[in-house]
Order: structure tokens, then C-alpha cells, then sequence
């Protein structure tokens, strides 16, 4: 961590810009005309960067390309923000590569999810920059209006107090019991798990930590939160809200996906919820990684809470 002050970008009004970056995997074909459509009737103006229409490889352009547009959306003063077109695979390779003291002193939203955690981690011990959960430009086009709504809302909101919406129909359910207050942050669970043992791994101490995934088998889940448990992560965490673990598979007879994550919520011995509007599905919440909140999870009644 290069500063203890926590930099929280400020809100979007009309006629900003919003830059686009492809910190990890090349856009893969889709159409992102009708994310920067909606980003534009939003009344805000669009930045692309060069590696948004590359490919090489399975990335979008180099290491140095890709890290280059991050540094060049941060170092443009007209930006206020960067939506990345694509998670896949890649913004680990780029971390070593940014400029996090210049990041910290120019806070800007980063949104994404996914891959995109990768970066959004990163800034967070290195910089300590609040990012968003939020859509990628390759999901946005598409966005019911619920993650429309957390996305445009966030982007503005001058005030972060206050019980997180949810999608109607959809509530948090209580694993563990009690309350917690701290940071939020997390992310994809694959990415936090290849993290552990790098410069960039998350400390998490004191936080709660958000943990969600897609196409992963209930032994692969386990194997990843056993690392996050041997490396200390789950031991220094306040409280645990699960995601959605979507297209989540097990054998007969084995463990399911649910019964891996509430094993490890009992062992940690934290508060813990399920069921954050936060992953590979339709429902994504403007979650500010970083921010301070407020968990509470007692029996039927679970919540959280925004406190700045």
C-alpha cells in the first residue's frame, strides 16, 4: 500500500468523458455500439483507446499496450472515469506496468468485474482508489435496467449512504450470524486465488470481503477458497458476502457449490451472507470496492449498508 488515505473518485455530471480500456481480452467480436449508445444518451461523452478494437493473441494488445491506455486515461484530466470492454483473461500481467502513485492522487471510477478484479485489487493495495462493480462495455449494451440503474446512479452519486437496492425478487440470505462494518472488496474468486502470493494479493484485513464466480466445479471452488484460507485471507477478513457462483457443476456425491461456501464462511467464523447481485449474471450491483459498510446478518434479516 502506497498511501493509508482511502481516494474515492468524484461524481460524474453531464458532458464528462468516459474513457474505454481493454485491460485484458480483446472484445471477441461483440458489438459494443449500443454500451456506447447508452453512455452517450447518459450524457456523456466516449474516449476508446487504441487496444479496445486490438487482438493479439488472446488479449487485446500487449502487456505495454494495454497498460499504456490505463495510464493514459489517468494521466487525461478530461476522464472521470474508465469502463473496460472486456474481463477473459490479462489485467494481472499489466499490474506491473501501472502508475499507482499517480493513480491515487488522480482518482478516477474503474469499473468492471471478472478478470477486471485483477486491476481493481491492485489499485486498491497500491493506491488505495475506490473502483465499482459494475458492467463491462461488452455486457452494457445489453443491461436490464436494474444494473443500468446501479451503473448511471453510481456514477453520479454524491452521497454513499444508505441500504444497498436489490433486484426485486432478490434478498440476502444469512450463513453466519452478526454484523461487521469495513471496507468492501473482492471479486472473481479465481482471480483473487491467483493473486495469493504476489505483490498485488488482497490483505483484506479488516474488510469484507465479496467472492463470486462462473463455470467453475464445486472441487475447483473448493480448492480455490482452501488457498484463501492457508494463506491467511479468510483469517483476516471482517465478514463474507457471497455472489453469484453461476454454471457451478459437482459429481454425484460430491460437496455442491453451497455447501463449499458455507463450509468456509463456519471456519472462518465471520458474519456471512449469499446472494449479493454481483457476478456472471443479468442483476450487477455499483458496488465501491473499498468503500466503508455495514453488514448485517441476522437470521431472516440481512443487509448492507453504505457509511460515507
Amino acid at each position: 500500500m502506497r498511501d493509508a488515505a482511502v481516494h474515492i473518485p468524484a461524481p460524474l455530471k453531464a458532458g464528462d468523458w468516459i474513457g474505454v480500456a481493454a485491460p485484458a481480452t480483446h472484445g471477441e467480436g461483440q458489438d459494443i455500439s449500443r454500451a456506447v449508445a447508452r453512455l452517450t444518451q447518459a450524457g456523456y461523452r466516449v474516449k476508446m483507446m487504441p487496444t479496445v478494437s486490438g487482438s493479439y493473441g488472446f488479449f487485446s494488445g500487449t502487456d505495454e499496450a494495454r497498460a499504456r491506455d490505463i495510464n493514459a486515461l489517468f494521466y487525461d484530466d478530461d476522464v472521470k472515469a474508465i469502463v473496460c470492454l472486456n474481463g477473459g483473461y490479462g489485467s494481472a500481467r499489466i499490474l506491473d506496468k501501472l502508475d499507482y502513485d499517480y493513480m491515487a492522487s488522480h482518482p478516477k471510477w474503474v469499473v468492471g468485474f471478472s478478470d477486471i478484479t485483477a486491476l481493481q485489487i491492485a489499485l486498491w493495495e497500491k493506491s488505495r482508489l475506490i473502483t465499482a462493480n459494475g458492467p463491462l462495455m461488452v455486457t452494457l449494451g445489453g443491461s436490464n435496467d436494474y444494473t443500468a440503474d446501479q451503473f448511471f446512479d453510481g456514477l453520479k452519486r454524491e452521497s454513499w449512504r444508505g441500504v444497498l437496492a436489490l433486484p426485486p425478487g432478490r434478498k440476502l440470505t444469512t450463513i453466519t450470524e452478526g454484523t461487521a462494518k469495513g471496507p468492501i472488496v473482492g471479486g472473481n474468486l479465481t482471480i483473487l486465488a491467483s493473486l495469493v502470493g504476489t505483490p498485488y494479493a488482497l490483505d483484506g484485513t479488516g474488510c469484507i470481503l465479496v467472492l463470486e464466480d462462473t463455470g467453475e466445479s464445486s472441487y475447483r471452488i473448493d480448492r480455490m477458497m482452501n488457498q484463501l484460507w492457508q494463506s491467511g485471507l479468510l483469517s483476516r477478513v471482517s465478514a463474507i458476502v457471497y455472489g453469484d457462483f453461476t454454471a457451478s457443476s459437482h459429481d454425484d456425491g460430491d460437496f455442491t457449490t453451497d455447501e463449499v461456501l458455507d463450509y468456509y464462511a463456519h471456519l472462518a467464523r465471520v458474519p456471512a451472507v449469499k446472494g449479493l447481485p454481483v457476478g456472471h449474471t443479468a442483476d450487477k450491483a455499483f458496488i465501491p470496492y473499498g468503500l466503508t459498510v455495514y453488514l448485517e446478518a441476522n437470521g431472516t434479516k440481512a443487509s448492507l449498508s453504505f457509511q460515507e
